[in-house]
């Protein structure tokens, strides 16, 4: 062996490594990472497989006007924070001891359980979900739910083949409406309202921008939940995110005024919290900014569900 030629360094032997679809894998000695925010889909369930009729059972034609206890929030259109709002409100709710569900019923984007940061919790999907005669016990579903910073959680897996039917969306609702204090539904941009009765007779908060576009956004999807015979809504202004400083968002005032309701807010955008969704960490608090308005919304639950109820909360 000569003497001036450098040693060749023995290569590592390593068990054959699989990578998420897409992401190639390294090569020779280079480390591999660890995929940090993949999450595989779940194997979907032999009931989620099963011949749909799409004909609804009849308990799910009849609306069930007694309950008092169901949120539902929307917004005129995406990126506004409205999920980040239904779990702030989930989160306040359940520090003041109200048992409280959050259901993902955005089956656009869904994902929510992501958003928290508990997408790797066992749990049930939405997917999942199966009632075939329109009814499902409550107290045994509630022990199948993921739970969030004392808040049950059925998040909706957009990965998987199957959509529920309406009427299962209806039965999820009543079933734990039946056994939990308050169940907050974020519904997106309103699409199952038209469709699901029990969602069009709960109380109605709006997530509206405060902005000329978001306003308007706002008053025309307000009138869109009057054509479905919704309750009146109750309106969070909420700030738009990376507007340059003291140009692009509108005043309370101003808001009210265009819309002619009441606006409560403004929520602020928080830089800690947005970059804590950003890189999958989920919500670990109300934020400063966005206390005032979510304890002013948690009261209008409250009288909603305990009208003689006492005194509101103050803020922290």
């Amino acid at each position: 062996m000569n003497s001036n030629t450098t040693p060749r360094v023995a290569r590592r032997i390593t068990s054959p490594a699989v990578a998420p679809p897409g992401i190639p894998l390294p090569t020779d000695d280079a480390p591999i990472p660890a995929y940090r925010y993949y999450t595989p889909p779940p194997r979907p369930l032999a009931s989620c497989e099963r011949q749909r009729s799409g004909e609804a059972p009849a308990p799910a034609l009849t609306t069930d006007t007694s309950f008092h206890n169901i949120v539902t929030m929307t917004s005129g259109h995406g990126g506004v924070g409205l999920s980040v709002m239904a779990s702030m409100l989930a989160w306040t709710l359940a520090r003041r001891e109200h048992s409280c569900v959050l259901i993902d019923a955005d089956f656009v984007a869904g994902c929510l359980d992501l958003l928290l940061g508990v997408e790797r919790e066992p749990g049930l999907r939405f997917s999942q979900v199966d009632a075939p005669l329109g009814r499902i016990e409550g107290e045994a579903m509630n022990h199948e739910l993921m739970m969030w910073e004392g808040v049950r959680v059925l998040p909706y897996d957009p990965w998987s083949a199957r959509q529920p039917d309406w009427w299962e969306v209806q039965a999820a609702i009543r079933a734990l409406a039946e056994t939990n204090d308050v169940v907050i539904v974020d519904a997106g941009q309103g699409g199952l309202i038209e469709t699901v009765p029990d969602m069009r007779s709960g109380l109605q908060v709006i997530a509206a921008e405060l902005s000329v576009m978001g306003l308007a956004r706002a008053k025309s999807h307000r009138s869109r939940l009057d054509s479905w015979g919704c309750e009146a809504p109750h309106i969070v202004g909420v700030e738009p995110r990376g507007a340059p400083r003291g140009r692009g968002h509108v005043g309370i005032g101003e808001a009210q005024d265009y819309l002619t309701a009441t606006v409560l807010g403004p929520i602020k955008p928080s830089v800690n919290l947005c970059g804590d969704v950003l890189e999958g960490l989920g919500i670990r608090s109300v934020t400063k900014g966005s206390r005032k308005a979510m304890n002013l919304l948690a009261d209008l639950v409250e009288q909603a569900i305990r009208p003689v109820s006492g005194a509101s909360h103050k803020d922290q």
